[in-house]
């Protein structure tokens, strides 16, 4: 059995934990490696009532990156060892396979066998209208996002499923090579990376390389519903610190721009597998909890004028408008770098 290992970071995920390793465990995820830091929600608790999930607690160095920090873990981890396969993600990122492949063993079988590394691009999903937390499936609360071809380099940042044995260690958006070995990559499920890209581990966008429609990607739904947006910004970004969930970032990821389908097929066994899930003792009733956490935390937000006024930004904001091509070129490309 080919082993292919889920690794993420968590923080007050408590309303989206399950659905996430629901979805994944249906797409051929053998293993999950999840760290959790500063809950105040009870992910933790909900993560220890399912068994089959590697749950490790840490507390992470203060004004560090706690995706560093957990990834530094998660290499000297039993699990990342028996891995044949890893990708290090977060829990609003969702595999998005287009049918008729259903599985990550689908993806593998379908790039080249040398294939070390394939790059999964982001496909950016905007709020959509929504405005409250709903206890639904979050690929099916989310159905709009930016267009294809997007020519704006935020929507092509990428997370990558790859072969541990042939790379140094872990990283946010792609694995460190070791030394000066040249990893096999491949884009999207659809095509070799550029010359010179296995080699530069800085490259993290791969905005203009890909010359057609991925059939594999990662569905990001870093916004979600206005109501959540909030909440989330309370904890804050996990490897960026520094950066504020402000109504810029609200701004550069609001897109709805299409509507958009592709992961449609893959729901069903998504769905089956939350059932089972939800079955298991004192599961439904620690998911619940979480959902009213939230609801709690949204409510004590709306006691604060400065809140208030924040979230009717958010509102009075609409929809983002994607850049043209030209546009693009004139404003944005200079800021890109590699």
């Amino acid at each position: 059995m080919t082993r292919i290992l889920a690794v993420t970071c968590m923080r007050n995920e408590g309303p989206y934990c399950l659905e996430w390793i629901a979805h994944h465990r249906a797409a051929g995820v053998t293993d999950f490696l999840i760290f959790t830091h500063d809950c105040t929600d009870g992910t933790p608790e909900l993560l220890d009532l399912l068994g089959d999930v590697t749950h490790v607690p840490f507390v992470p160095e203060v004004d560090k990156s706690v995706q560093w920090q957990a990834m530094r873990l998660a290499d000297r981890h039993d699990l990342m060892k028996q891995a044949d396969w890893a990708l290090f993600f977060d829990c609003d990122e969702f595999l998005c396979l287009q049918a008729p492949m259903a599985s990550l063993t689908d993806l593998i079988a379908a790039v080249p066998t040398d294939t070390d590394a394939i790059a999964l691009p982001w496909r950016l999903f905007g709020a959509d209208g929504q405005e409250a937390l709903q206890d639904a499936l979050t690929p099916l609360r989310f159905r709009r996002a930016a267009p294809e071809p997007f020519h704006l380099p935020a929507g092509s940042f990428f997370k990558t499923l790859h072969r541990p044995a042939a790379f140094q260690k872990l990283g946010v958006h792609r694995p460190k090579k070791k030394g000066s070995t040249s990893p096999q990559w491949n884009l999207g499920g659809v095509q070799a990376a550029p010359g010179g890209f296995a080699e530069n581990d800085n490259r993290i966008n791969i905005f203009g390389a890909l010359q057609t429609h991925a059939r594999a990607r990662l569905n990001h739904y870093s916004l979600r519903s206005a109501a959540e947006f909030m909440v989330k910004r309370g904890r804050g970004l996990p490897n960026r610190t520094t950066k504020p969930l402000d109504l810029h970032y609200w701004a550069e990821r609001n897109f709805n721009t299409v509507k958009d389908t592709m992961i449609d097929p893959m729901m069903a066994a998504t769905k089956a597998e939350m059932t089972r899930l939800r079955a298991l003792t004192g599961v439904a009733a620690a998911h619940e909890a979480a959902i009213q956490w939230q609801q709690d935390a949204f409510a004590a937000l709306m006691s604060d004028p400065a809140e208030v006024q924040f979230y009717w930004h958010l509102l009075l904001l609409g929809t983002s408008t994607p850049p043209t091509a030209e546009q693009t070129q004139a404003h944005l490309l200079r800021h890109v770098g590699t």
